[in-house]
């Protein structure tokens, strides 16, 4: 039998919050697509860029601490490289950037992504990449 620890139940809970947060945002942009198309006055003060860039603005702040808490429970240089990802790409998406910026954003997820990639595996996990890879 599996014990699990206070920081197993944490990163549960984030993980859990994540995927609200995840469905909030979901309704957000159904809210505002529908205040864009249909002229109803309740749903057409939705369909204005200032609330979207607000919400996806608190969005992305819950989801940056969400992942902090993941980070503080796992440990894992994973979790590091969300939380990098999340605030590099919420400045992009919420701030309005020139276009040197925007490419100096993207270049940094680039960066993040190959450093997941390449940099970031055990020699035991490489070893079952390559046995795996070998198979196929």
């Amino acid at each position: 039998m599996k014990t699990f620890s206070v920081s197993d139940y944490l990163f549960k809970a984030a993980s859990i919050l994540e995927l609200l947060i995840g469905v909030c945002v979901l309704i957000l942009c159904v809210m505002c697509g529908l205040g864009m198309i249909l002229p109803v006055e309740p749903l057409h003060s939705f369909g204005n860029a200032a609330t979207i860039r607000a919400g996806l603005g608190n969005a992305s702040y819950i989801i940056i601490g969400v992942e902090f808490i993941k980070m503080i429970a796992s440990h894992k240089i994973e979790t590091i490289l969300d939380i990098i990802a999340f605030a590099l790409s919420r400045e992009m998406i919420i701030h309005e950037t020139t276009p040197l910026e925007n490419l100096l954003t993207v270049a940094g997820v680039v960066l993040l992504f190959f450093i997941r990639r390449f940099l970031n595996t055990m020699p035991s996990e490489r070893s079952k990449e390559t046995i795996s890879q070998s198979d196929v």
